[in-house]
């Protein structure tokens, strides 16, 4: 996959998704906040809204249609990322092609809270929360 701003996205089923990375991770915590920021979207109904794919165990998000590349992207970094999170964390960056990136680390516990501001931040979507 080209680097980032991605010149090309092939996107994947976010329950195929999730899948995978539990099978990655199942029970041993590492990585946990994967799958929970995948559950919050299908749960949001917003897997039609936002478009997925993974490079390695990372979580690459842009919103749907999906533009022609290049184009910006989240990635929200796994534990044996090439950029991972401190122990305990997670890492979300916005990565553009003007190269006015954006990256945020929290505790994994803030983990579904931090991705849905990056996606109304950085692509105007919010859920209704009601």
């Amino acid at each position: 996959m080209p680097q980032f701003g991605l010149a090309e996205f092939h996107p994947r089923d976010w329950n195929e998704v999730r899948a995978f990375e539990q099978s990655v991770w199942g029970d041993e915590g590492r990585g946990g906040y994967l799958t929970e920021i995948i559950d919050s979207v299908i749960a949001s109904g917003f897997a039609q809204v936002l478009a997925v794919t993974t490079s390695m165990h990372d979580l690459l998000v842009v919103p749907t249609p999906v533009p022609d590349g290049p184009m910006d992207v989240l990635a929200i970094r796994a534990p044996t990322s090439l950029r991972p999170p401190d122990r305990d964390c997670v890492l979300i960056e916005h990565m553009t092609v003007s190269g006015r990136n954006t990256s945020i680390e929290r505790p994994e516990s803030e983990a579904v809270g931090l991705f849905w501001r990056f996606v109304k931040e950085e692509f105007g979507i919010a859920p209704d929360r009601s």
